[in-house]
C-alpha cells in the first residue's frame, strides 16, 4: 500500500504542476488528466474496514499498478504500455465471471482510456456517464450451460422498461428465446443465462418480465417482486436480474 501511495504522490505532483502551466497559459489545450491520488484515501479507509477489495500488481517485487473493485485500475505512470493494464483488466474480469456478474460496468476516466477498454471488449455509451461523471461502457459476460437429453421446450423471456409495461403493445428491450430444457423437478434449464440490462436505462428504473413457457404466457410482473423470484428471476453480484432456469408456478399468473 504504502509503495503504490509513494507513486500516486509522484503522479499528483506532476499533474499540480502541469494544471498550473495549463491556467497559466491561458487554458490552450486539453487539461491535463488527473491520476487516482485524490481518491486514495477513501481507498485505503474502505479497504481497512473491509468494505473493498484492492488487488496490486507485483513484479520483480515491485508495485506496478492497483485495482479497487471494478472502480479503479492505475498503472504507475513510467511502466504504462507494458501490458500490466491488459494484465489487471482481464483480472477483473475474471473475477466479475467468477463472482456471477451478468454484466461487468465501468466509468472511464480520463476519456483518453477509451480506446484501451474498446480494446478490452467493453462497449462505450457515448452520451450516458457514470455516477462519477466518467464514460460508462460495459461487457456482457455470457452464462452458457450445456443440456442433457432431456425434454425440450420452447421458451421467451422478454425484459420491459416501466413506460413500456403499461402501453397496449409494449416492446421489449431485450428478448430471449430458445429452446430449454425440462427437469425432473418440472423446472426449465436455459442454454444460455437471460438477464435484465439496457445499457442506456438506469439501474434506478423499475423493469418488467414476460415469461412464455412452451407458447403460453405463464408470468409478467415487476422483477423486484416475489412472484417473478417465484418464476426463476433471481439478482446477481451487480444488481442485475437474470434468470437461468425457469420455475413455474402450478397456475399462470
Amino acid at each position: 500500500m504504502a509503495e503504490v501511495e509513494a507513486w500516486l504522490d509522484v503522479e499528483e505532483s506532476v499533474y499540480k504542476t502541469a494544471i498550473e502551466a495549463w491556467v497559466t497559459g491561458g487554458y490552450v489545450g486539453d487539461k491535463p488528466p488527473r491520476g487516482f491520488r485524490c481518491n486514495w484515501d477513501s481507498v485505503k479507509r474502505t479497504w481497512s474496514e473491509g468494505n473493498a477489495r484492492v488487488d496490486i500488481l507485483m513484479v520483480d517485487g515491485q508495485a506496478v499498478g492497483f485495482l479497487d473493485g471494478t472502480d479503479i485500475l492505475e498503472i504507475r505512470p513510467d511502466l504504462r504500455g507494458e501490458g500490466y493494464g491488459r494484465l489487471l483488466a482481464n483480472f477483473m474480469v475474471d473475477v466479475a465471471h467468477n463472482e456471477g456478474r451478468s454484466v461487468l460496468e465501468i466509468q472511464i476516466a480520463p476519456s483518453t482510456a477509451e480506446p484501451f477498454w474498446k480494446r478490452m471488449g467493453f462497449t462505450v455509451v457515448p452520451d450516458r456517464r457514470g455516477g462519477g461523471g466518467g464514460i460508462y461502457a460495459y461487457r456482457i459476460l455470457r452464462k452458457i450451460y450445456s443440456l442433457s437429453d432431456g425434454e425440450r421446450v420452447s421458451f421467451s423471456i422478454q425484459f420491459y422498461s416501466e413506460h413500456e409495461r403499461y402501453r397496449e403493445n409494449p416492446t421489449p428491450f431485450s428478448r430471449f428465446s430458445g429452446m430449454g430444457e425440462r427437469l425432473p423437478d418440472g423446472s426449465v434449464q436455459l442454454p444460455e443465462r437471460a438477464f435484465c440490462f439496457e445499457p442506456t436505462y438506469s439501474q434506478h428504473e423499475d423493469y418488467f418480465v414476460s415469461i412464455d413457457l412452451g407458447g403460453e404466457a405463464i408470468h409478467f410482473d415487476n422483477v423486484k417482486y416475489e412472484t417473478s423470484k417465484a418464476n426463476g428471476i433471481r439478482i446477481d453480484a451487480g444488481y442485475t436480474h437474470f434468470i437461468d432456469r425457469i420455475t413455474p408456478q402450478s397456475s399462470p399468473d
